[in-house]
């Protein structure tokens, strides 16, 4: 027999989107129609509200100013259903979903086999009914509910974030549409305004600064980009002359925060940007040479948006198979991770766009020192005194193996404390972490080898450095990259859910799989549990916050089930499977049986997967490999096999 005769759920790193991470197992699946005459074909079973709402026409027809609704009591709490409805909305605004829950909101427009789903919390009933103020005028044509089960996770995390792709490159998990610019490689002499000193030549354009200052080119025909979406711009430089710099204005008329100056180097660069023009007018690529003389030569151009907010994190660091990233929220203090020319420098010969970085483009800063004399870039932050905060640099030497050194300090007077690292000539990444004991702080990179900080052995330096972060934690996070803003760039944390798939978990018996490693050993419970919307019935998954112990609980009202096991390395990934059955529970780490329990009731109810105690508490951060659920307590060869 196979495992996957009994296997329900298997999430791994595979397909996404915005807001969801893709199960393998099961595939989704719809149930019977619940809604009856919902193409209100008849005047019946629909329950109406006293006035404002009539059936006719094959509709559902809504004109009030007042509360109105029409309803059917079909629903079944906890359970996820899949809405499909046609209409036109006129004025005002209408939910479509469970009394009392308005969540799936829709104003003026045309829906057509429009697609919602909400997973009901505690009534019976589906209603179509008035929102907000004013007067609602709508028909509504065609409805359609059913049961839908889905082991997708929920993601959320409102805001972007970086991750290792599977080039090993830092960049943000992003989803991409459709290309926006036509005639972007510039194949034919077309679509583009070849004015200004802009020209289309042998498939290029070329802006000639010589013929026109501040030479440009724009697109003709509008591009579709609308406010409050963000694109992302690549453009590829083939050449250049007196260092022309090349800027971007994605709207004619745009305000100046709309410029994107993106370098004068040659090679690919990237950038994004949110439009914020104020009409319906300029919606132009702009492409405009800086400078009052010289030529710049650009074969490529692209525009698309880019979705990054609530973006699952598909990553490979460390290489081999993917994992699920879910980290805890922070903040680089730092105003510019990568600009340090933006940093105070004493005695250091900085080089922008010298080299490749770790994401892949040419944006990485030389770090050049002599030796004899300290040589230092730094920056001052406000923290809170007491505090642990983590700082972080990207470097790669440019000789064999060289030493660098990052710290913190109140100035030479209030030496606080360093580290010293060999670099190689691959790229890495080196942190430190330090309780803060002055306010302000500076953060430095520097070449003294040992000694206190403003004093010591000075060592010839020439790295590059990317992507410095400083964060409050006892360990670094992915880069959080910031241009300048106040008070730094935060990145939320990561939000993996799972609920209404009660059919998919039995309660009376079952395992649940996964293979995880921490982020660190902070000190910290961190939980991946199935539980019943509450702590009182749940399986969970532990990091404890005793170093490399994880630990596993079983509850049903009480406690039954709690074990703690030591492994070498909680960093390192691990195969856990834990058993539930009455009187008969389990756990197996990397095919080994470690512990077992012959009494307790299994737990009841459960109908979800969280990254949590249950409660939304104690919240998981690490990685994920894979996580799956079983329908059946299996047996120990059973177990042995999924875990070795």
């Amino acid at each position: 027999m196979s495992l996957l005769d009994d296997v329900s759920i298997v999430v791994t790193p595979n397909g996404y989107k915005a807001g969801e991470l893709y199960a393998v197992i099961p595939v989704p699946t719809e149930g019977a129609e619940e809604v009856t005459n919902g193409d209100f074909a008849t005047d019946t079973d629909w329950i109406k509200a006293p006035s404002g709402v009539t059936i006719s026409g094959g509709s559902a027809n809504f004109n009030s100013a007042s509360d109105t609704y029409v309803y059917q009591d079909i629903l079944t709490t906890t359970k996820t259903y899949k809405i499909i409805f046609s209409g036109t909305i006129n004025s005002g605004s209408l939910y479509i979903g469970e009394n009392g829950v308005a969540t799936n909101i829709y104003t003026a427009g045309t829906y057509t086999n429009e697609v919602a789903y909400f997973t009901v919390a505690s009534s019976v009933r589906f209603i179509i009914r008035r929102t907000g103020t004013g007067t609602l005028d709508a028909t509504i044509d065609n409805v359609s509910v059913k049961e839908y089960t889905s082991a997708d996770m929920d993601v959320t995390r409102a805001t972007a974030a970086t991750r290792v792709d599977e080039n090993g490159l830092v960049n943000y998990a992003e989803v991409i549409g459709g290309e926006e610019v036509t005639n972007g490689d510039f194949a034919t002499d077309s679509d583009w305004g070849e004015i200004y000193g802009g020209e289309i030549v042998s498939n290029q354009m070329v802006l000639d600064c010589g013929v026109t200052a501040n030479a440009y080119t724009d697109q003709f025909n509008p591009i579709a980009y609308s406010i409050g979406k963000t694109y992302k711009i690549t453009v590829e430089i083939v050449s250049n002359t007196t260092g022309v710099a090349l800027s971007l204005y994605p709207a004619t008329n745009a305000p100046i925060t709309s410029t994107l100056t993106i370098g004068d180097i040659a090679g690919t660069h990237t950038a994004t940007f949110t439009p914020n023009y104020t009409s319906g007018t300029g919606k132009r690529i702009v492409l405009r040479a800086l400078s009052s003389t010289g030529t710049l030569v650009i074969d490529n151009v692209s525009v698309k948006e880019v979705t990054r907010d609530n973006v699952p994190r598909i990553d490979y660091t460390g290489g081999g198979c993917p994992h699920i990233l879910a980290e805890p929220q922070r903040t680089n203090l730092i105003p510019y991770s990568s600009n340090f020319n933006q940093w105070t420098n004493s005695g250091v010969t900085l080089t922008p766009n010298y080299g490749v970085s770790v994401d892949g483009t040419n944006n990485a800063t030389r770090f050049k020192i002599s030796a004899g004399s300290r040589g230092v870039i730094y920056n001052s932050v406000a923290v809170t005194v007491g505090q642990s905060y983590t700082i972080s640099f990207y470097v790669k030497s440019l000789n064999g193996i060289q030493k660098i050194r990052i710290g913190a300090d109140g100035g030479c007077v209030n030496p606080q404390g360093a580290e010293t690292f060999n670099v190689n000539t691959e790229w890495q990444r080196i942190s430190t972490t330090i309780t803060s004991n002055y306010n302000p702080w500076n953060y430095y990179i520097d070449n003294v080898e040992s000694g206190i900080l403003c004093t010591g052995t000075y060592l010839e330096t020439d790295i590059l450095i990317y992507g410095a972060q400083l964060e409050e934690g006892l360990y670094p996070t992915s880069l959080i990259p910031t241009n300048g803003e106040a008070g730094g760039v935060t990145r939320n944390q990561d939000i993996f859910t799972r609920d209404g798939i009660g059919s998919l978990i039995n309660s009376t018996e079952g395992v649940l799989f996964l293979e995880v490693a921490a982020l660190s050993n902070d000190g910290t419970f961190r939980l991946i549990s199935i539980t019943d919307g509450s702590i009182n019935n749940r399986v969970s998954f532990i990091y404890n916050t005793v170093s490399n112990s994880i630990r596993v609980m079983v509850v049903s009202t009480t406690i039954v089930f709690d074990t703690s096991n030591s492994v070498t390395s909680t960093l390192d990934f691990h195969k856990i499977a834990i058993k539930w059955k009455l009187n008969d529970f389990a756990v197996w780490i990397d095919g080994v049986e470690v512990a077992t329990d012959t009494s307790g009731n299994a737990p009841v109810g459960l109908d979800r997967i969280v990254f949590n105690v249950g409660d939304g508490g104690l919240e998981y951060f690490g990685k994920v490999k894979q996580l799956q659920v079983y329908d059946t307590a299996l047996t120990d060869v059973q177990l042995a096999a999924l875990t070795s």
